[in-house]
């Protein structure tokens, strides 16, 4: 990372998550009662006085580890600590010091780097004045904060950035391939992710749930930048009970609002589901580009037809998202993982792709002359003219008469027209049906242009 990296730490339910959030401005990481619901490390860009650096929030640090999960969430600590140029310690002043906080204390003086003690949950003066017995931890002047609050947080920042490693200004670089990875819990999204990076970036456990934020890694291949969101197994939300599976959801969804394309994980193992199908009609209807990667490949009885079958079914099932591509692959053994970010790239310049006016309307001027619109109620929807107004999804208007009369049946006949012209694989394509009589408007900038 050429920023300089400010890693928070602390036991579990401290308030880590919440400082992240208020830290870097908004609701990123999942904050909730419950203990130990951060488990991956989590990273955001922060500016505080003109100065920007990386801010990484981790799970709850136990350096007793009785369970496996719990080592795992460790190792992604110790991580984010070797990463990091300055450390803060988040401890709780309503409960005063633990014996947590002075094993981890003894275990941070030992890295040399710069470490802050941030004594949260002070949201009162009495609370404040208690920050004081937090000395005893050897780390310097305790700062007392309220993460919910925000009060505090200026001291803290103003401490921190004093600390920070000074780095030159670089270019800016292209903005990343935003990819959201989702799909029903178990079906091995983190799986997926550890191996497009070759590491064991999240944890990854066959218990149903251990992913709850949407953690967001950003790299490089091939001379292409991507940012990857491993998320939470979407459930149906009649079986979702608690506020912290329901939160998990949510950041699952935001993250496919903000993607450009989203890999729904299918399990090649078992049927495709009703849920499978809500997710996928939902990534449609959020305009994002879509690949289906159908993954645990390595444990299906195959022959020279399986793949086959296995789309024809996909497609049966889901007709009206035909244009999106289905890769079959295996995060276990690697199959085709890096095909699926081959295929990312070519759908992402579909996705954005621009065709110009003269090329669309000579092929549009074909499409309607092979097909006109029936009559409608005594009058016929007559289409004159086609220009792209947008990308991102690909977003036409077509002008015509009687637009308020265009069915829906000869719409997704233009559309289906325009795939096979143009292309668009992955992408939706959304047209809009203006009146002729209406000043044609002026084309959008941008994009990749098709001539």
């Amino acid at each position: 990372m050429n920023k300089p990296v400010v890693a928070i730490v602390g036991r579990p339910n401290v308030g880590k998550s919440t400082l992240f959030n208020r830290v870097i401005g908004r609701n990123l990481a999942v904050v909730h009662n419950q203990p130990g619901v951060t488990r991956d490390r989590i990273y955001a860009d922060a500016k505080w006085n003109d100065r920007s650096f990386v801010v990484v929030d981790t799970g709850g640090l136990d350096l007793s580890p009785d369970d496996d999960m719990i080592a795992r969430v460790r190792t992604q600590v110790v991580t984010a600590l070797n990463e990091a140029d300055v450390i803060v310690i988040v401890v709780d002043v309503a409960e005063g010091i633990t014996p947590w906080d002075a094993e981890i204390a003894d275990a941070l003086r030992e890295s040399g780097k710069p470490i802050y003690v941030a004594a949260n949950k002070a949201d009162n003066p009495r609370r404040a004045d208690d920050a004081v017995e937090f000395y005893a931890l050897g780390l310097g002047d305790p700062i007392p904060i309220s993460a919910l609050h925000g009060t505090g947080m200026s001291q803290l920042l103003d401490e921190v950035i004093l600390n920070l490693p000074e780095v030159t200004e670089e270019t800016e670089e292209e903005s990343p391939i935003k990819i959201a990875v989702v799909g029903k819990p178990n079906v091995g999204k983190s799986s997926i992710v550890n191996a497009v990076l070759g590491e064991e970036r999240v944890i990854v456990d066959p218990r149903p749930g251990t992913t709850r934020d949407a953690v967001n890694i950003t790299f490089s291949r091939d001379g292409s930048r991507y940012e990857i969101v491993d998320t939470a197994g979407m459930r149906r939300r009649k079986k979702i009970f608690d506020d912290l599976e329901r939160s998990s959801v949510g950041k699952a969804i935001e993250s496919i609002r903000r993607s450009d394309v989203t890999w729904l994980v299918l399990d090649a193992a078992e049927d495709m589901g009703q849920q499978d199908k809500r997710i996928s009609s939902y990534i449609a209807r959020q305009g994002r580009a879509c690949i289906f990667a159908l993954n645990k490949w390595d444990l299906v009885d195959k022959d020279t037809y399986t793949f086959d079958e296995f789309c024809e079914s996909i497609r049966w099932q889901m007709p009206l998202l035909e244009y999106v591509p289905i890769i079959s692959i295996s995060a276990l053994t690697g199959t085709r993982i890096n095909k699926l970010l081959e295929l990312t790239q070519v759908i992402f310049g579909e996705y954005s792709m621009r065709v110009t006016t003269h090329t669309l309307n000579k092929a549009f001027k074909v499409i309607i002359s092979q097909s006109q619109h029936p009559l409608v109620a005594g009058k016929r929807p007559t289409p004159k003219y086609i220009t792209q107004v947008s990308i991102q999804p690909p977003t036409f208007a077509v002008f015509t008469t009687y637009p308020e009369r265009i069915q829906p049946h000869y719409a997704s006949y233009l559309v289906n027209r325009l795939r096979e012209q143009f292309g668009f694989q992955g992408a939706p394509i959304k047209v809009k049906f203006l009146s002729s009589r209406r000043q044609r408007g002026e084309e959008g900038e941008g994009g990749k242009v098709r001539k």
